[in-house]
């Protein structure tokens, strides 16, 4: 445990050491709290909010990509999964105002959609599958998205799930 702590300790002088050669100064209370303030305001407030509702969406999304590409989730895993971003998108859609980033909840709102129709769809549910699609297609139009067709959806779809479970770990075991 000693030479752990004697490690740690020995990195983090180097680290700092590091840091202060390349210009890195150590800031005062004063600037952290001036550096600070530019969130205190309602419009810095707002993009915290928003970008803390993205972020959390993206990281949902990923985690879904990777369970749909992998077999040892069954269909009810999944589900669960996916029923997390639907959760986040609609929870974030009642804190957030502005009109691109509703479009953007929208539009991620209707990718899951399509993810829980192709998952019902793999499972045998074909009027469950068709009623998300068709959830999603309203959900995609409203958006602005022109192309709404269940072959062009579902294509998008499998290209993103393949994306982004490679975004987060592909060929990495």
């Amino acid at each position: 445990m000693l030479k752990k702590a004697a490690l740690f300790a020995l990195l983090f002088v180097v680290a700092a050491g590091i840091g202060l050669f390349v210009g890195w100064q150590p800031s005062s209370s004063r600037e952290r709290l001036r550096e600070g303030r530019a969130f205190g305001d309602p419009a810095g407030r707002d993009f915290l909010r928003t970008y803390d509702l993205i972020a959390h969406l993206w990281s949902v999304n990923v985690g879904s990509a990777m369970r749909l590409q992998n077999t040892k989730y069954g269909p009810e895993g999944r589900r669960e999964y996916l029923n997390l971003i639907l959760d986040a998108a609609q929870k974030g859609k009642a804190t957030v105002t502005d009109p691109t980033t509703l479009t953007l909840i929208d539009v991620e709102t209707g990718i899951t959609y399509v993810r829980l129709a192709m998952v019902e769809e793999a499972a045998g549910n074909l009027p469950a599958s068709q009623t998300w699609m068709q959830k999603a297609q309203a959900t995609l139009k409203h958006a602005g998205w022109k192309d709404c067709s269940d072959a062009h959806l579902k294509k998008l779809v499998q290209a993103l799930n393949k994306q982004d479970s490679c975004d987060s770990g592909c060929g990495k075991h």
